[in-house]
């Protein structure tokens, strides 16, 4: 019986063990279920809004497209302005004035294509920068005689408008006015101040001189450098950094301008012409000019023949060449030979670039002649070219009071 016992109590201690050790055994992993894959679901198409536009990238055949529809609608254009004044029918007459309306409005879709364009400078509101300026110096009277500051001032009538809000424009030139009238409290008498504002190519170019102290290398260089600003090293450091980061923000720069003698500082402000305030439809007035020589040098020859006749209506010696080679050679050695040169940018052989920058060192009294003529508005490095030349140009298809005022700009630097 005892052995039964014993039998028994030893099977139930085995099957005991058996089966905690069946517990310690690794299960072996559940085989994965394969799914079927489904692609992602596609993002989402971005929706512009209907005041959002998106812009485009002009390649180099957009740019060349572009320069030779403007060269063709100044052709037509040269062509009606031949025709006004001549002995015409009324219905003819009337159908010359809706030719040249058409070519007008098809030179605002080519600026509005710009306005497209990735680099769409010149769309934001325009403003009066003339305005903008005489007011700013009228803020500024009473520390003008306070300080005894004799004030210089150069502003046309006919600047253009500036893409840059009133509010925006009148702080920036504020801040630069208040640089200089810093500077000039610092120095001693006679105070000097000149501003000079002037339109050349895409922008309108703001200068301001004063006679203060010179400026030192490390003021410079706090002035010119982002976050260097302090009120120590002739002051004036805050003032210019606001009028600064004012300017960029308008889609326009400020730099300093190295000057040649011993005293003052130059502050130069660059904006964008505004493309809108371009359209207003108002004819800018023609000045009245003596008699002059001038060289007009074009590729195009319908163009060129077009301005030639243009010019000689008005009473001037014209001469013409199609590249800037022959130009050269007419200008010959003197630099009394022409009063005034109108020239195209792009030109085979020698272009009007290439022509003025080899003249521009060698011969800085013919080069202070020239007047660009293009229509290649899209290209970044026309629109930087003119902006710092400091020539004025005239756009394709292009007003002929625009183009007399221009001649009559650089005829004065004499």
């Amino acid at each position: 019986m005892e052995l039964w016992v014993a039998f028994g109590f030893g099977a139930a201690v085995g099957a005991l063990i058996g089966y905690l050790l069946g517990r310690l055994k690794p299960r072996p992993a559940p085989m994965p279920i394969r799914a079927v894959a489904t692609p992602p679901p596609p993002p989402p198409k971005p929706r512009l809004s209907p005041t959002e536009v998106k812009h485009v990238v002009l390649d180099e055949g957009s740019a060349n497209v572009l320069n030779a529809l403007n060269n063709r609608l100044a052709a037509i254009g040269g062509l009606a302005d031949l025709l006004h004044g001549s002995p015409l029918d009324p219905e003819r007459a009337r159908a010359l004035v809706l030719l040249h309306g058409e070519v007008r409005r098809a030179a605002e879709i080519t600026s509005h294509f710009l306005e497209l364009a990735a680099h769409p400078a010149g769309a934001a509101e325009p403003c009066d920068a003339a305005v903008v300026i005489n007011g700013v110096l009228a803020e500024r009277e009473s520390t003008f005689r306070e300080l005894g500051v004799k004030l210089h001032r150069s502003v046309p009538a006919d600047l253009p408008m500036v893409a840059c809000p009133m509010a925006q424009l009148t702080e920036m030139l504020t801040k630069l006015l208040d640089f200089s009238l810093r500077r000039l409290r610092a120095s001693q008498p006679p105070r000097e101040l000149r501003l000079d504002a002037v339109a050349t190519g895409p922008s309108v170019v703001v200068s301001l001189w004063d006679s203060g102290t010179p400026l030192s290398v490390e003021a410079e260089q706090r002035l010119v450098s982002p976050f260097r600003f302090t009120q120590s090293g002739g002051g004036g450091e805050v003032e210019f950094a606001l009028a600064r980061a004012l300017a960029q923000s308008a889609g326009g720069n400020l730099r300093l301008r190295p000057r040649g003698g011993s005293t003052g500082a130059e502050v130069v402000a660059t904006l964008p012409r505004s493309l809108l305030g371009a359209q207003t439809g108002l004819a800018t007035p023609t000045e009245s000019l003596p008699r002059m020589r001038i060289l007009v040098v074009d590729d195009d020859a319908v163009n060129r023949q077009a301005m030639v006749l243009l010019l000689e209506r008005e009473g001037h010696q014209v001469v013409a060449v199609e590249n800037g080679l022959e130009a050269m050679e007419r200008i010959g050695d003197r630099d009394g030979t022409f009063d005034a040169i109108v020239t195209d940018l792009q030109m085979p052989r020698l272009g009007g670039r290439a022509m003025y920058e080899q003249i521009v060192n060698s011969r800085p009294l013919v080069a202070k002649r020239f007047v660009f003529v293009t229509g290649d508005q899209a290209r970044g490095e026309t629109r930087s070219f003119l902006e710092n030349c400091g020539q004025p140009s005239v756009t394709k298809p292009y007003d002929l009071g625009d183009l007399i005022n221009a001649i009559g700009t650089v005829s004065r630097k004499k």
